[in-house]
């Protein structure tokens, strides 16, 4: 018997299983607004291919609104890239830490434009927790992508690799669970 899925009800369960997993302390509304961040991905072509700090630059010669709307769009991408296809990104000129600090600087921004707004204290609530829990959020992310099978945990290394680079909980946790300890080395040549 074949049912339809129904993108927003599949990333859910994924996504609040996930924050389960990660033990990451998290409002409701930033559940529901990762699943729904997931399930626009699956269904629009969201990513650009302009720079993201050209976008940053051009959000913040507009208007407010503008700005805001640009901003959350640069945030989103941001997270759902180092979430979902951080392994994209190594040896890169534009790597993982970059595209981090992008979604943290965008959603702080709005957070902040909406701190103005009298009303408006939950949406700034929820891009102030966004920003916050960045990295925290890259990891539930990365965890749905793998149950997804949009990628695979058996590469050993890789996930080595991204724990070095990034101290991810989620990676450590990983590899302990296929029973390395993981120790940070120097990468560094030795003369």
């Amino acid at each position: 018997m074949l049912t339809d899925i129904k993108p927003l009800e599949h990333f859910k369960d994924l996504v609040s299983t996930a924050i389960k997993h990660q033990k990451v302390q998290t409002n409701p509304i930033a559940e529901f607004y990762l699943s729904s961040l997931l399930a626009s991905f699956l269904t629009s072509n969201r990513l650009t291919q302009e720079p993201l700090a050209i976008t940053y630059l051009k959000a913040l010669g507009e208007s407010r609104e503008v700005q805001a709307r640009m901003l959350v769009e640069l945030g989103d991408i941001s997270l759902f890239t180092s979430g979902f296809f951080s392994d994209s990104l190594k040896r890169k000129i534009v790597d993982l830490d970059y595209y981090m600090a992008m979604g943290v600087s965008s959603y702080s921004y709005v957070a902040n434009l909406h701190k103005k707004d009298k009303g408006h204290n939950s949406v700034s609530a929820l891009y102030c927790e966004l920003a916050a829990k960045f990295g925290s959020f890259v990891d539930v992310l990365t965890e749905v992508s793998e149950r997804s099978r949009l990628t695979s945990s058996k590469d050993v290394l890789r996930i080595y690799e991204r724990w070095l680079r990034t101290k991810s909980k989620q990676a450590e946790s990983l590899l302990r669970g296929l029973g390395i300890e993981p120790h940070k080395v120097s990468t560094k040549p030795v003369h």
